[in-house]
């Protein structure tokens, strides 16, 4: 990945669902991808190259807490890093918020990927639309 050719922005809740659904929820209209939520909340997009490949979607839930959520790159820029700058990112945004915490709802396919930055599966877990969820948290702010 060439970190010059790319850049993180706050962006608009329409503008997360072209990839929430692409990665997501293929067979999804776009319409049933926005969260109820999604006006309360804070959207981040890393662009290549001037095109929109990983978002996602942060929310305070209050008490020094901070939930991510469909946090998607496009396939064929997964493995090259975008995905790691962007979670990387929401961290750092979540800490200049003074945040304690910060959890996430993720795939159980993609746990090994959240546990590389630190990330530690909690003992809930659901399913939904036949898709295994585990919780998983990072305590941030942390003083030695």
């Amino acid at each position: 990945m060439d970190k010059t050719q790319f850049s993180i922005e706050q962006i608009p809740p329409a503008a997360t669902l072209m990839v929430r659904q692409a990665e997501l929820y293929p067979k999804l209209l776009l319409k049933k991808l926005q969260l109820e939520e999604d006006e309360d909340g804070i959207h981040f997009g890393l662009y290549h190259q001037d095109k929109l490949i990983s978002v996602v979607s942060c929310f305070d839930k209050g008490n020094g807490i901070i939930q991510f959520r469909k946090f998607a790159t496009l396939k064929e820029f997964q493995h090259q890093g975008f995905g790691s700058a962007l979670l990387n990112y929401i961290f750092a945004y979540a800490e200049e918020q003074k945040a304690y915490k910060i959890w996430c709802n993720a795939r159980s396919t993609a746990t090994n990927f959240y546990k590389k930055f630190g990330m530690i599966e909690t003992d809930q877990k659901f399913s939904k639309d036949d898709i295994d969820y585990i919780i998983l948290e990072k305590e941030l702010n942390k003083t030695i």
